[in-house]
């Protein structure tokens, strides 16, 4: 389990849809101060607009909530709860765009100011377009409600911006099947595939030039820069340390350098070791920490061969990958997931 709540290495995640999960729970039944006093918050957190999280809050709210209401499936009920105006700045620049293709790729650059624990990119071959979804960071217990809020509520965003004309024409989710699989028939008009390489969402590259009905060019302006905004202050709230993490997420089969790193935040290398340093941590220590979090999660909760686990981790061969990982859990990648496997069953 990722813990991202100690110390300086704090990573703040947006309340936005806090308010939107507990009267949810509290319309089926379910005690929202009980949730709340669950991750150590008060009513009054949710009269907040500009709430904010830690990972350990986060955790414990999703995952109290699914319990006091014994639902495994919230994310599903959540993600289509969640109108376009709920994504706040977003979602009135998304439906302001001039087309579906406009709106994707604005979700895309600032899907961090409502879900910074994910990222989503386009990619199109041939005649389709996949939208796929990463996780920033090992999402443990609450990984199928994050990522199935996420992709009801993208695909209803979509939906939205398109007229109710595009598409959806596969789903894939990198998790195993879960038990209430066939709830997803009720959510998703498509084809859905489980233990998959990636998370992503398919439709056909025609559909990117649907016209949204509320295009405004001027109003998408003066939204972008406020999203920008947005993104700039909640940058500024996080500690380097947190960045970095949320970064590595990115870099599937690449790690970069600290030189890297230390252009991306626009810093020396010098000046980026003494603002870790003064963290408590280093970036040697974030990257060895990241690898030991996603090694376990892709080995736990995918089908994906050793080989292509170590890839995405960085190694340029698999076997420093054993050898790290041997390291770090005592056993082999392959003795882990079957210890796995046998405990689950």
């Amino acid at each position: 389990m990722m813990d991202t709540s100690s110390g300086s290495n704090q990573v703040y995640l947006p309340g936005h849809y806090l308010r939107n999960l507990l009267e949810l729970v509290q319309s089926r039944g379910g005690n929202p101060a009980a949730v709340l006093a669950q991750a150590g918050l008060s009513e009054r957190t949710v009269e907040r607009l500009d709430t904010s999280l830690s990972w350990t809050q986060f955790q414990a709210i999703i995952q109290s909530s699914c319990t006091e209401i014994n639902e495994p499936a919230l994310g599903l009920y959540l993600g289509s709860q969640l109108t376009i105006t709920t994504h706040g700045l977003l979602g009135l620049a998304t439906m302001s765009s001039r087309n579906l293709q406009e709106a994707i790729e604005f979700i895309c650059q600032f899907t961090t100011i409502r879900s910074p624990l994910l990222n989503l990119s386009l990619q199109q071959h041939k005649r389709n377009v996949y939208l796929i979804l990463t996780e920033l960071h090992p999402l443990a217990e609450i990984r199928h409600f994050v990522v199935e809020t996420f992709m009801v509520a993208l695909h209803a965003m979509l939906d939205f911006v398109s007229g109710h004309r595009y598409q959806l024409k596969q789903l894939d989710f990198a998790f195993q099947q879960p038990a209430y699989a066939e709830l997803y028939r009720a959510f998703f008009p498509c084809k859905v595939q489980f233990s998959q390489a990636e998370h992503r969402l398919i439709l056909s590259a025609d559909d990117l030039a649907l016209a949204s009905p509320w295009a405004d060019r001027h109003v998408k302006t003066q939204l972008t820069a406020q999203c920008e905004q947005e993104l700039q202050r909640w940058q500024q709230q996080q500690s380097m340390a947190g960045l970095i993490r949320l970064m590595l997420g990115r870099t599937k089969g690449r790690i970069p350098s600290i030189e890297q790193v230390a252009a991306e935040f626009a810093v020396s290398s010098r000046t980026l070791r003494r603002r870790l340093a003064e963290e408590g941590t280093s970036y040697q220590c974030l990257v060895d920490d990241w690898r030991r979090q996603m090694a376990s999660q892709y080995l736990r909760t995918t089908s994906l061969p050793v080989q292509q686990i170590a890839y995405l981790l960085g190694y340029a061969d698999p076997a420093n990958f054993g050898r790290a990982f041997r390291r770090q859990q005592g056993i082999a990648p392959q003795q882990f997931r079957d210890q796995q496997h046998t405990t689950d069953e």
